[in-house]
């Protein structure tokens, strides 16, 4: 039986009291300011206060609410602090923004703005002995990630769009909402007719240019072919060209004797570097970030995902191999029930479907059946986000506010995805709770890197498990005896945590001591319930109290999504949503997965094409045509150019969703090729750029910046590793507040050569150099980074060891030392004559353009200091150099 959270906000303790009574006593002696205080108050009697009303939201602050916040206060805080509570807990309730304005008995548990003067934060944080909510035989302190996120709803203003509410069955979202411009079908619109019909070089530009026409705008020119070479080569591969190749593409640009054969040389260009292997480095990153990829669990205790790599690859792989896209989507929602001619086909479609098993995951809830519901709610949003940009998961505890989808349309993908096994493949967290297993994959399909046992290596080992079994249930025996033993309590812990372990390591072997080819993955379940107690994926805590969905199963209806108070079941099916696309039925005999990817990217689903392109656009433009990327329901944004992404759309999927022949048209486009000049009139007409009347400069995102430092000082390794070092590390808990089992400094902070894509991407932790830089936290889809330009990144890249030693490396490149050379020589003065000559090929290398007289005389200034240590001085400037905005940018 589940024992109900009490969130009492109480009176605190008397030092609490006393900050607050002594000040209040000395004003309230002063009849003048009590004569104030009532004058103050009279506009207010009989009328509610300001604050119970909620404000004009954004919809960041309310997407931030329903995901961060709503679902926190209805498990841990409603059952004691809402209406349905007999007597709510210090008088005080926590399901509207009225009731916690008024507050409690101890006055209101928030001061919007200020999360320190906040009680319920001072609660949340156990700041003060006795005041301390949830309390702990209720479960305790919760996660610091769920208390940061109090702490910046709070600080934000505490955004809350409920006035006063009490549960009841919900009859339906309402069907208005599916006039929004994203629910109609997708329009096949013909190219608009333009005035100047000279100036565009494909459909593309005369939709940019018809729209730029009707507002009185023109375009600026078009870029110069330097900044155009490395803005093509940074958006399709992440690096910058090599100075040989900037060098000869700018003489065979001059020697053009027509725009026909300058627009021949660009266009060889482009398909060079679609065809080449960082091609899908660099895009297979983004989409990386949309399925909220990492190789841990975050959350509570950060165990490691040892095989989470392989889906890493999957995806490079996919996009080098221009994998259309429908298919790409089928893969990840159904890879394991869809038919294959190989194995190794069979092999990449159930490594696909890691995209369901990678998410964050609270390894240490103590319900099973919470636990199991929490996973199926992050992969209902994560597919749903990230294929058409709803935020279904919204509609767990109500309908939704904004788009079409009823409580009960959510509860029927809920049945889908508990009617299907997410195998994650860790040990679990404290006593092995919620261990899961992994998928194997055919024989002879995949390599794994982890090293073979010798089958008596083996057979010690699986000895050393079922001796710690026995340990258990003697620990187990002599708990019952010894009730009030703390000591017993320990040790039980502690025997079960490392069986789970061991039991999870020797999951990977086969019995002969050789490795199981594993991946993270799903299956449907079976259609009866295991008699036989050893499901896999189940940790003994589990199997002694059951989540309850071990089959095919039908979800029922939790009210307010609490899995304590279940309704109806509701049968498996996907929401009735478009006009023009039927829903699928589901056979009793499966999940219903199949059917959900087949109508996820049916060509009749309007949202799939359109969100992908978006996606597409943005992250060779910095913007998307529909700049909520992530959102495409009613909260988010409106399309600036509508035709133009429906005729993209339909492209695409004409196309036969080819991802690669969607780049291709977009950065032939002149729009993409234009300047990044500054046009006082349309700034003012347009300062956002959303009429694309320029190409809008932006800053390279992490991972680009620190390959493009590999490959300024030389020594970018562009080969693709083996595995992960997560992967070889093996499994266990990382990082954070307890003590890890694996070192953080031998996996994250790794001072290897090649590409940051397959650098160790573990939840909550990453290299510092891509930190610095806004790397994504991998907690839910994130198709948009932020991108702040702060002076902490130009610090750590003057000042930081990485810096240094690859600054170093690019002035040994310039001034032609090899260090592997017995024979180097060695410049032990400055020649005044070498400057411009070697900082010119400096400067080819980190900017791929030519210096600027004021540079080399800076240049010149900075090394004469230097005159009798030339490597120190080279070293400075090429510090400097890397530290730029201009190295740091595309423009």
């Amino acid at each position: 039986m589940k024992t109900a959270v009490v969130f009492r906000i109480a009176t605190p303790p008397s030092r609490k009291r006393q900050r607050w009574s002594a000040p209040l006593t000395r004003w309230f002696s002063r009849p003048a300011t009590i004569a104030l205080l009532l004058l103050a108050a009279l506009p207010a009697i009989g009328q509610e206060s300001d604050d119970a009303a909620p404000a004009n939201l954004t919809s960041g602050q309310l997407n931030f609410f329903e995901t961060k916040i709503r679902p926190v206060l209805v498990e841990h805080c409603y059952a004691c602090h809402s209406a349905d509570a007999a007597n709510p807990g210090g008088g005080l309730r926590l399901d509207s923004r009225t009731a916690w304005v008024n507050g409690g008995d101890s006055g209101p548990a928030i001061e919007t703005g200020k999360p320190d003067d906040s009680l319920l934060l001072e609660a949340l944080r156990y700041d003060t002995e006795g005041f301390q909510m949830p309390p702990r035989k209720a479960g305790g302190k919760l996660d610091d990630e769920v208390i940061a996120d109090f702490e910046k709803w709070v600080g934000m203003g505490a955004p809350d769009p409920r006035v006063d509410e009490k549960w009841v069955p919900e009859t339906g979202a309402d069907d208005t909402t599916k006039q929004w411009w994203a629910f109609q079908p997708v329009q096949n619109h013909p190219a608009p007719t333009v005035k100047d019909a000279a100036w565009p070089r494909n459909d593309i530009d005369r939709f940019v240019l018809a729209r730029l026409e009707g507002e009185g705008l023109a375009p600026v020119g078009d870029a110069d072919p330097l900044t155009l070479l490395r803005r093509v080569s940074l958006d399709l591969t992440g690096l910058p060209p090599d100075p040989e190749t900037a060098q000869k593409f700018l003489a065979d640009w001059n020697a053009a004797t027509s725009d026909a054969a300058r627009n021949e040389l660009y266009t060889a260009v482009v398909d060079r570097l679609l065809a080449s292997p960082q091609f899908g480095e660099r895009w297979g990153r983004y989409w990386l970030d949309v399925a909220r990829y990492s190789e841990s669990s975050g959350k509570d205790v950060n165990i490691l995902y040892p095989q989470a790599w392989r889906y890493r690859d999957y995806v490079i792989d996919a996009f080098n191999a221009d994998l259309p896209y429908d298919q790409f989507i089928r893969e990840q929602v159904a890879g394991d029930l869809l038919e294959s001619d190989s194995k190794a086909n069979e092999a990449r479609q159930l490594v696909a479907t890691g995209f369901l098993a990678l998410g964050p995951k609270s390894l240490n809830e103590q319900s099973p059946r919470q636990f199991a519901v929490d996973l199926i709610d992050e992969q209902i949003d994560t597919v749903t986000q990230s294929v058409m940009g709803l935020t279904v998961a919204c509609a767990r505890c109500h309908d939704h506010k904004f788009d079409p989808i009823s409580q009960q349309q959510y509860t029927e993908l809920a049945g889908i995805f508990l009617s299907t096994e997410t195998r994650y493949g860790t040990g679990g967290a404290v006593n092995g709770r919620n261990a899961g297993a992994l998928v194997e994959l055919p024989t002879g399909t995949a390599v794994s890197y982890l090293d073979p046992l010798s089958k008596s290596e083996y057979e010690s080992r699986q000895k050393r498990l079922e001796e710690m079994r026995r340990e258990i249930q003697d620990a187990v025996a002599e708990r019952r005896r010894n009730r009030d033993r703390q000591q017993d309590d320990f040790n039980l812990v502690r025997l079960t945590t490392q069986a789970a372990a061991l039991e999870a390591e020797l999951k990977n072997y086969n019995a002969d001591g050789s490795v199981k080819p594993l991946a993270m993955g799903v299956a449907d379940k079976p259609r009866t319930a295991n008699t036989s107690g050893d499901n896999p994926l189940r940790g003994r805590a589990q199997r002694r109290r059951g989540a309850g969905f071990d089959t095919l199963t039908d979800s029922p209806l939790f009210i307010r999504g609490e899995t304590d108070q279940p309704s109806d079941r509701v049968p498996r099916g996907v929401p009735d949503l478009f006009d023009g696309l039927e829903s699928p039925a589901i056979p009793k005999s499966a999940s219903g997965r199949k059917q959900f990817a087949n109508w996820l990217t049916d060509p009749a689903n309007p949202m799939t094409s359109r969100v992908m392109v978006n996606r597409v656009w943005h992250w060779l433009f910095g913007a998307g045509l529909v700049t909520s990327v992530d959102n495409f329901g009613n909260s988010g944004g409106t399309p600036s150019h509508p035709e133009l992404l429906d005729y993209l759309a339909t492209k695409f999927v004409e196309n036969g969703w080819s991802v690669k022949t969607m780049v291709r048209g977009i950065v032939l486009s002149r729009t993409y090729r234009l300047a990044a000049t500054h046009d006082e009139k349309s700034f003012s007409a347009d300062p956002a750029n959303a009429w694309l009347w320029r190409h809008s400069p932006r800053r390279l995102d992490a991972e680009a910046i620190r390959d493009s430092i590999l490959a300024a000082s030389g020594v970018l390794d562009l080969q693709r590793p083996e595995g992960s070092l997560i992967g070889r590390a093996g499994d266990g808990p990382l990082g954070g507040p307890r003590r890890s089992t694996i070192n953080e400094e031998d996996v994250i902070n790794v001072n290897s050569n090649f590409r940051s894509v397959y650098l160790s991407a573990g939840r909550n932790v990453e290299p510092e150099i891509l930190g610095v830089f806004d790397y994504p936290d991998a907690a839910a889809v994130q198709g948009a980074r932020s991108a702040t330009n702060v002076p902490a990144q130009t610090l750590f890249l003057l000042n930081s060891s990485f810096a240094a030693r690859h600054a170093k490396g690019l002035a040994e490149r310039v001034m032609g030392e090899t260090s592997s050379s017995a024979t180097r020589q060695v410049a032990t003065t400055i020649d005044r004559d070498d400057i411009p000559a070697q900082m010119e090929q400096m400067v080819w290398i980190v900017f791929n353009r030519p210096p600027t007289k004021d540079e080399v005389a800076a240049a010149r200034k900075l090394l004469l200091r230097h005159r009798k240590d030339p490597l120190t001085g080279w070293t400075s400037v090429a510090r400097g150099l890397l530290a730029s905005a201009e190295f740091r940018s595309i423009d």
